[in-house]
């Protein structure tokens, strides 16, 4: 009776172990893709910022260089693109 006792024992150690190492994992995986959600939100409104001052005349030497990476990273599209090169059009008149 004695070494069943101490398997069974071992076992719920074990049980214990692996579940709590199960859910720090799912915890700390959780946190990472909040983190990511976060940074993926901010360049999103960084670009689209970004848009809204090339659309209003606020010019920058690394507007090409930022928005080649905002179009490559997916947060800006052909369709924005457009919209600010006709809202500059026709702010400046032409």
């Amino acid at each position: 009776m004695d070494g069943w006792l101490k398997a069974l024992i071992a076992t719920a150690c074990v049980v214990v172990l692996v579940g709590g190492g199960y859910y720090v994992w799912s915890e700390n995986a959780k946190s990472k893709e909040r983190a990511s959600a976060r940074e993926r939100r901010a360049a999103y409104s960084d670009c689209q910022r970004r848009m809204d001052d090339i659309s209003n005349g606020r010019l920058s030497g690394d507007d090409q260089m930022v928005i080649s990476n905002c179009i490559v990273r997916g947060h800006i599209s052909e369709s924005d693109i457009n919209r600010v090169s006709e809202e500059r059009r026709r702010r400046s008149g032409g």
